[in-house]
Order: structure tokens, then sequence, then C-alpha cells
């Protein structure tokens, strides 16, 4: 029998109402972001999620951790909905629950140094008998991720440190609180090719140190193949790919994951794979369907395609895809 899930993601949805033009027959219309959408994490796992921007990533890692509500659908925590933590104690849900964004300019306040940015949930959270000994505790977390020397470090300004400095500091502030489970939403994206190994390399090892569990959300695959354990392919709110990431990845099963691969030429430098063009932009997601969503891009789409979303199919025991014409 398989353990169960740290993390599980059970049929969660997050549609937006339409506001645009007047609506004929004053028929309601939705944005639907993330789909009914079902997925599972362990501790110490990283799940890696990728598509294209605008497939609804970053909203399901915001739903996960309760910075949006679901319109349906729930996430559970060892086994509990987050509705529930939330509502009996918001304050130990935060702390159990990180996030880490995309862009390190935009997360620390420009008025504070580093030592109030760093001591403050720390205080907040009851972490530490005193004030000299979360000090400590910050200057030994600032050096080992890098930051030498972090009595320096604690007294500069957000404007005094590069962009990859401060993401490592994203990253210190969020496992201060020995969370059990992180949402990592492309958090090195906006960073210079030179350090985003290192960066990555942090996470990794603090993760796998405190058997945390992670979303590594991003759209670089070759990057999630190498930090994920399983990787999910979004598509306009759905998943539509999930399984072991050397699975997906060197033997993908949906003409989407298959189209995104075979342009992704850093992941094998030897390997020479023929590129699969996908024409036109995605639907709007203004109430798609009734098929399958990527039909009027699909290079295998057929009539039926156009008709029905199709079904969860099991290329093995840990590979899933949704498609009705690939093996």
């Amino acid at each position: 029998m398989s353990e169960k899930p740290y993390v599980s993601v059970e049929n969660i949805s997050k549609w937006y109402p339409y506001k645009g033009d007047k609506l004929i027959n004053h028929e309601k219309k939705f944005i639907k972001a993330n789909d009914d959408i079902n997925l599972s994490i362990q501790k110490g796992e990283i799940l890696g999620v990728i598509g294209e921007s605008g497939c609804g990533k970053s909203t399901l890692g915001k739903l996960l951790t309760r910075l949006e509500t679901p319109t349906a659908g729930d996430c559970l925590i060892n086994g509990v909905s987050t509705k529930e933590l939330i509502k009996n104690d918001m304050k130990a849900f935060r702390r159990s629950v990180q996030i880490i964004f995309q862009n390190p300019f935009d997360t620390f306040t420009p008025r504070d140094t580093i030592e109030q940015i760093l001591l403050r949930p720390l205080k907040n959270h009851n972490i530490g008998n005193s004030k000299e000994e979360r000090r400590k505790l910050c200057i030994e977390r600032l050096e080992e991720g890098g930051l030498v020397p972090g009595e320096d470090i604690m007294k500069r300004y957000p404007h005094e440190l590069s962009g990859g400095q401060l993401q490592r500091i994203s990253i210190i502030r969020a496992m201060l609180l020995d969370p059990e489970f992180i949402v990592a939403d492309e958090p090195v994206s906006m960073l210079d090719v030179s350090v985003r190994a290192e960066i990555i390399n942090m996470l990794l090892d603090l993760a796998k140190l405190h058997n945390t569990a992670v979303m590594f959300i991003s759209h670089d695959i070759a990057l999630t193949r190498y930090i994920s354990d399983n990787i999910a392919v979004m598509y306009l709110g759905k998943v539509v790919e999930y399984g072991k990431a050397d699975e997906v990845v060197n033997n993908p099963g949906h003409p989407y994951t298959k189209a995104l691969i075979s342009n992704c030429a850093s992941i094998d430098p030897d390997d020479e794979r023929e590129e699969i063009s996908i024409t036109g932009e995605p639907p709007t997601p203004l109430d798609p369907g009734p098929g399958c969503y990527f039909a009027p891009r699909c290079f295998m789409a057929c009539e039926k395609c156009l008709k029905e979303y199709p079904d969860k199919k099991n290329l093995s025991d840990t590979h899933w895809i949704t498609c009705m014409n690939a093996e």
C-alpha cells in the first residue's frame, strides 16, 4: 500500500466571473483558471508543475497556500482541509505552509533591513527565546546559504543586494519557520543564468534536509526535470500529463508534452529530435470546451477530440495522460 500523501489536491477549481461585454440572455460566464485538478505530494518530494504562461500554474500555487479561495474542490494537508486549518489556527497554517515568489525585488519592504525582515517572522511565531538568539539563528542560516559575512548582510537594505542574494534570503526566510510544505513559484526565472544553479541547489538541500513537500512551478522543462521527483504538465487550467520526472521527459504521452519537450534543446545536448510546432494561440479560458482544450492546436486531433474532453488514461502505475489518441 502506498504511503498516504502529505498534500492532496482534490478536484480543485478556480473560476473567475467574467465581467466583460454585456452577455447575451444574461448568461453567466467564467474564466476557468484552474479546472478540476487532482494531485498529491509526499513529504520530502518535489512536484514540478510546468506549462506555458497563463496556463494556471501560479493560480494553483495560490490555491494550495490559501492566498486564493477555491471555487470548488479542496487541498488537504496531512488529511485536513486547508480551510479547516486556517479556521482553527491561521498562524500555525502560515508557519507550516510557505510560498516563494518569482520576483525577489517585490518580496521585501524596501525600508526594512534584512535583520528586520528575518527577525519579524521569528518573533511573530515565537521562535527563539530572545532577540539575540534569533539574530544568531539568522546569521547562521545566511552563512549556510552562502551569504557571508552574515553579520554584514543583516545590516543591509534590499536595494543594496543583488537579485540572487535576495532570492536566497527569500528561501532562507521561508525555511526559518521549518515549513512542511513550500510552493516555489518560478523562483529563479528572473535571475541571471550564472546564479540559478546555486539557488536551486540551495532550495533542494534545504527541502531534503527538512523533509519538506515542495511544489516547484516553472516553464523550464530541463530545470524541472533536474529538480523534481514527479512532473505535472498543465494546459489551460487542466493537468494533461502526470508522472515520474524521467517518465514524462523520456516518454511523454500527451501531444502537448511532446511538443514542449521537442522544443527544449537543453534537455540533452546529444539528443537530436524533430521539433513539433504548436500553431496558433491557446484558446480563451472563458468557458473552454466542450472538447479537449488542446484540440484546436493539436497535431493528433480528430473530430471526437473537438466534442468530448478525454478521460484519464494510465500509461503505467505512475504515469497518466488525458488524451484520446496518444498511446
